[in-house]
């Protein structure tokens, strides 16, 4: 008797303990995967930017969750392709606590392959992939790379500021301080370009001025207006640059004194 007791209780306890691990192995082997993700994303001055400039650097962040919890140490590999297709570099970093990582890479001036082309202008295409929880996931972001137009801006310390804009009211016995900044296809000032200033009273020629700009890029003019009338002045500012022919003018106010 004992014997076929000892037996089923052995029986009993061989089930539960299969059944116990059946369990177990379900537990383990039908959770979820980690919920991984990657993000990217282009920089400029620390702000995410779709546009940049030739000679801007340029800052690919990348941001690895799990779960929607920061991934710390996670490899990650930025692979960066320039606008004719061919890779420019390819980067490593490790995020850190917060689930980041970050590489830099400076936008080369641009390289003229034809007499049409270059290869630095265009659209640039990046790439950031992680290995994270036997997982590899990547992400990817575009920025574009264009040169401005260059300019003329014509401004006075009340205003003025940007194209055919007002600068400002002024009395007959002020003398108004005209300043005129080139800039040129990378948004950098010009130093030591010409320029011509004009000024026009109810569009009669009253005054002109040749100047050259300063090293910050700014010629300064003073511009006596007339003491004895009360009008409205146009203001031109004009310049030869790299074969154009670079203008912007503004309007003030002049409104007899006392």
């Amino acid at each position: 008797m004992n014997t076929k007791k000892e037996l089923l209780v052995t029986s009993l306890l061989a089930i539960i303990l299969v059944v116990g691990l059946g369990a177990l192995s379900f537990g383990l082997f039908s959770q979820a995967p980690p919920d991984v993700q990657i993000d990217v994303s282009a920089k400029k001055n620390g702000a995410t930017s779709l546009s940049f400039l030739p000679e801007d650097q340029v800052l690919l962040e990348a941001q690895v969750s799990s779960n929607k919890a920061s991934v710390a140490g996670a490899p990650v590999t930025f692979e960066v392709e320039s606008p004719n297709g061919t890779e420019f570099c390819v980067l490593n970093s490790t995020t850190d606590s917060l689930g980041t990582a970050n590489v830099n890479f400076t936008i080369p001036w641009p390289l003229v392959l034809s007499p049409e082309t270059t290869w630095e202008l265009g659209t640039w295409q990046t790439k950031a992939t992680t290995e994270t929880y036997g997982q590899t996931l990547y992400a990817t972001t575009n920025f574009t790379c264009e040169t401005l137009m260059p300019t003329i801006d014509i401004y006075t310390e009340k205003g003025g500021y940007g194209p055919n804009a007002y600068g400002g009211t002024f009395t007959t016995n002020e003398t108004v301080q005209v300043y005129i900044e080139v800039r040129d296809g990378l948004n950098h000032t010009v130093s030591s370009q010409p320029v011509s200033f004009e000024a026009l009273i109810n569009g009669t020629p009253y005054v002109v001025y040749s100047e050259s700009t300063n090293a910050s890029g700014i010629a300064t003019i003073n511009n006596t207006v007339n003491p004895h009338i009360a009008a409205e002045y146009e203001d031109i500012a004009t310049t030869s640059y790299e074969d154009m022919i670079l203008t912007d003018s503004m309007t003030i106010t002049v409104q007899l004194s006392g």
